[in-house]
């Protein structure tokens, strides 16, 4: 699965816009498990729907703001509250794993949000009774890259080492069309491929096992 966001050059300088986007990348590779093994992935749900104040909350190209992204807070605000709520009230009611106690939100080690809006999400959090430490966040320094915020979280949460053996995480998001859907899944740091600095990546040889453009056209058409 592979997400990809631009934003830098659909930015403007139009006042609904309060949203730090950034530009970035991110891939999960997701296999089959073995028969009768444990899955990485155990939950899994999505929705699409809301009123048309939620539905066009987020609008590009906007041709009332020179064609730039637009997005109108209170109105995402409602939506990512109203779906967060939703979200908390089912992994409540879900049972929690073999040989747990209480609910599956009960047993969730880490709560890795799509990095949209910070004091919202903590805000929210708490209504449902779990505390800050329990989120982990990087819009700081990433922005919100959208589709690939909550794969960049799960990164640099283990480089960061608050993920430093395997735990069960609870991954949120939410975004443009009233969309929005979560995953309860385990992460072990081992298979997060490690973080390399800049210099390291100009020492690669970049013509060594790399696909020619004729291989990328081919590709995808």
């Amino acid at each position: 699965m592979v997400c990809v966001e631009k934003f830098s050059d659909k930015i403007g300088n139009v006042r609904p816009s309060r949203m730090i986007f950034g530009d970035g990348a991110a891939a999960i590779v997701v296999s089959p498990a073995d028969e009768e093994a444990d899955t990485d992935i155990e939950y899994f749900n999505s929705y699409a729907s809301g009123p048309t104040s939620e539905v066009n909350s987020i609008i590009w190209p906007n041709p009332d703001f020179d064609n730039s992204i637009t997005v109108y807070g209170p109105e995402v605000k409602s939506l990512a509250g109203r779906y967060l709520t939703q979200m908390l009230d089912e992994i409540k009611e879900l049972p929690a794993p073999a040989g747990k106690d209480g609910s599956l939100l009960d047993n969730i080690d880490l709560i890795v949000p799509h990095q949209a809006n910070k004091t919202m999400i903590i805000e929210l959090a708490a209504a449902a009774g779990l505390s800050a430490d329990r989120l982990y966040f990087n819009i700081e320094q990433v922005g919100n890259a959208s589709s690939a915020s909550i794969p960049l979280a799960i990164h640099d949460a283990v480089r960061d080492g608050v993920i430093d053996k395997p735990v069960r995480i609870f991954a949120p998001g939410f975004g443009a069309g009233a969309v929005a859907g979560y995953t309860v899944m385990r992460i072990d740091p081992k298979v997060v491929a490690p973080f390399r600095a800049a210099e390291e990546h100009a020492a690669i040889d970049p013509t060594q096992g790399q696909p020619s453009p004729s291989d990328v056209e081919l590709a995808f058409n």
